[in-house]
């Protein structure tokens, strides 16, 4: 089993895991070319003028005397929370395995897991009316059809558009069917320029955001076809779910993790299910093989999935050797020939 330390964690997190997480802190995050723009939670401001420096991995109050802090730093300030707890909320929240000699110290008060475990145990999504899809049109976007997703996937997920904001709307559901959250895809240049892509919709002046950890977009659908196979993919984005919908509808057995790292809950959420592998097909993070970059993304693999996993599951990796994709691309989106080719290299651990 491999391990890091707080430093190695804090650089393997990608913005998109950092959206994600700043979502759930409140922050409404908005992504700037490499940077995201936050509001200051580190104080209880409003202002975004928080920002997070992806070269740097480093956060900047811009207001108030905050001044600089790592994730742990404003996680402690957010939370009231000293750096061990921090860094253990931080590892809770995104699934990650750690072992340091300090942090194994004497000194240290293990009360904050029982904390954490009680917190988690009562964890209830909130569900929401489904009558608020009513509000948005049957309307299906060229941009999604050309990037390889049928009108027939779009309609089974339940995918929306609001011509009022012009948006592609993303339901997301909970295992039962449940509307737990709305995601919407902006189209207006500015606001993509802007950093905003991706982000929770407004209905009525309310915020349909929820924990995207807590649950896994699209198995609602999926769950069907990934017991009748016992397999499972896990993607990053909701689009690798249902490009795959689209390529092979009687196999669908795709779900979204909404982002690079596997929480706990989503963990829970697969043992529910009648299984035998788990795949993992994570956006490429690297452009050469046997690069630096390479490497320090299959140890995040083996840190994040893996060594989670493998207790539980057969564990297969959609690792692409060949130069099939472009970087960050998810391994869905250069189509079926080059899905199938991947899915059937793919590396068992």
């Amino acid at each position: 089993m491999t391990w890091v330390d707080a430093n190695e964690i804090k650089q393997t997190l990608s913005n998109n895991d950092l959206i994600s997480f700043l979502n759930d802190l409140g922050a409404e995050p908005q992504r700037k070319g490499n940077n995201i723009h936050c509001k200051t939670i580190c104080h209880n401001g409003h202002k975004h003028k928080l920002i997070y420096f992806g070269d740097s991995k480093l956060f900047r109050c811009f207001t108030g005397n905050c001044g600089s802090m790592d994730i742990y730093g404003l996680v402690g300030r957010v939370m009231d929370l000293d750096f061990y707890d921090s860094f253990k909320y931080v590892c809770m929240k995104f699934g990650i395995s750690y072992k340091s000699e300090f942090f194994e110290s004497d000194r240290i008060d293990n009360s904050f897991f029982q904390k954490f475990k009680k917190k988690k145990e009562k964890i209830d999504l909130k569900k929401l009316d489904k009558k608020i899809l009513d509000s948005y049109w049957d309307l299906y976007h060229k941009s999604w059809i050309d990037d390889g997703i049928s009108i027939n996937s779009m309609k089974k997920f339940s995918i929306k558009f609001s011509i009022m904001d012009n948006q592609i709307i993303i339901p997301h559901f909970d295992i039962d069917g449940n509307l737990i959250g709305v995601r919407a895809r902006n189209l207006n240049p500015e606001l993509v320029e802007d950093g905003k892509k991706y982000m929770p919709a407004c209905w009525k002046k309310k915020v349909l955001k929820h924990p995207t950890g807590e649950s896994l977009y699209g198995l609602n659908i999926t769950k069907e076809n990934v017991e009748k196979y016992k397999t499972i993919i896990l993607f990053e984005s909701e689009k690798s779910v249902l490009q795959l919908d689209t390529m092979i509808p009687n196999m669908s057995i795709g779900a979204c993790l909404s982002g690079s790292n596997m929480t706990f809950h989503q963990l829970d959420i697969l043992k529910t299910l009648n299984i035998d592998e788990v795949i993992i097909a994570l956006d490429k993070e690297y452009e050469e093989v046997g690069s630096q970059e390479e490497k320090f993304y299959a140890q995040k693999i083996t840190r994040v999935f893996i060594d989670k996993l493998a207790p539980y599951y057969r564990t297969s990796v959609i690792w692409d050797t060949e130069g099939l994709l472009d970087l960050k691309d998810s391994p869905t989106d250069k189509g079926l020939e080059v899905f199938s080719k991947l899915f059937e290299q793919r590396i068992v651990v």
